[in-house]
């Protein structure tokens, strides 16, 4: 049976990701995009030809309080409102906002300086990494899709982490691709800014440090500590993570890699690779490639994590939530290739 679908907040980079892989899944029913500056125009004025057939919708919009479940894409602060109420009438939400991802109300306002617009539902939210909470999404009504560079390094270093054979204080490299700051117009996400150039930002308070030491202190039962530097590429998509830490014994090449394997055993979306992944061996795809390399001089592991920040990191792995909550396939309307 086919579900009545509602897509808010639309007309961003993850929102016309989104749309364009709900509208061909075959169990889905896309009765509403909304955008609110943009409602009343076609689809095609933003995505292009070959969009949907549809207008955008206000955010407020009765059709969407029609739909069984609805994706916000809306931005944080402004998204839990809003749930609240879609909760209320008996909605099932996939949250791609940061407004149900941290557990602790106090560090949401620590890091996104505001106070939570509601704090009685963070217990009831899930965090939606399927390779770490699958069970969990079977049954919530309220996902926490989680944020791209979180989703590479947690993939990139939990196996190592959970196996023991590092210490929990981690640190993080990455690059990201300039459609992960969102269709802002800033000045230094210019074209002439970031074209043939590499900058560092946000540190050491980038927000999506808490997600990762949240989901690793809890799935190693101690706590983890990150350090995280995050740098914008001259590219338009993509997220490539270098993820280090000290091993806590000397280890062989082999026995790290089995680790890896095993543990992604039955993930759909990660796969363990024998030489250095690339960006464009994921960009367009829902697959996370991790290479962990044991650096038997400095005794430390070394993994790389790439991903698309805009599928894997946002849309697809919303739609992979989706299709695991309601017992579709899971690579369902992601059998896609890289661009």
């Amino acid at each position: 049976m086919k579900k009545d679908v509602a897509i808010v907040g639309a007309s961003g980079y993850t929102g016309i990701e989104l749309t364009k892989i709900l509208s061909r899944h075959p169990h889905v029913n896309l009765r509403a995009v909304a955008s609110q500056t943009n409602a009343g125009r076609t689809l095609s004025t933003i995505m292009g030809v070959g969009a949907p057939d549809m207008k955008f919708c206000s955010i407020e919009s009765k059709l969407i309080l029609k739909c069984d479940v609805i994706f916000s894409c809306l931005p944080h602060g402004a998204a839990a409102k809003h749930i609240v109420k879609w909760r209320k009438l008996g909605k099932i939400v996939f949250d791609l906002s940061a407004d149900f991802r941290l557990k602790d109300k106090e560090q949401y306002k620590q890091w996104y300086h505001l106070d939570h617009p509601a704090p009685h539902m963070l217990k009831d939210a899930v965090y939606g990494l399927p390779e770490l909470h699958r069970e969990k999404i079977k049954k919530t009504s309220l996902v926490a899709c989680p944020g791209c560079y979180t989703t590479a390094t947690i993939l990139g270093i939990m196996p190592a982490l959970k196996a023991g054979i590092i210490s929990p204080d981690i640190f993080v490299s990455a690059v990201s691709g300039t459609s992960g700051a969102g269709k802002q117009a800033k000045h230094e996400y210019s074209y002439c800014e970031v074209n043939e150039n590499l900058s560092a930002y946000a540190l050491p308070n980038h927000r999506h440090t808490p997600e990762m030491e949240q989901e690793l202190s809890l799935a190693c039962d101690h706590e983890a500590l990150v350090s995280f530097v995050p740098h914008l590429g001259p590219f338009n998509r993509g997220i490539h993570a270098t993820i280090t830490a000290s091993l806590t014994a000397a280890t062989t090449q082999e026995k790290v890699t089995k680790i890896y394997r095993d543990f992604y055993a039955s993930a759909a979306f990660v796969k363990i690779s024998e030489k250095n992944p690339q960006l464009k061996d994921v960009v367009g795809t829902n697959f996370c490639l991790i290479r962990p390399i044991v650096d038997v001089r400095t005794g430390r592991l070394i993994a790389l994590s790439v991903l698309d920040n805009l599928i894997k990191g946002a849309s697809g792995q919303a739609v992979q939530c989706f299709n695991i909550r309601f017992k579709y396939k899971e690579n369902e309307a992601l059998d896609i290739g890289p661009c």
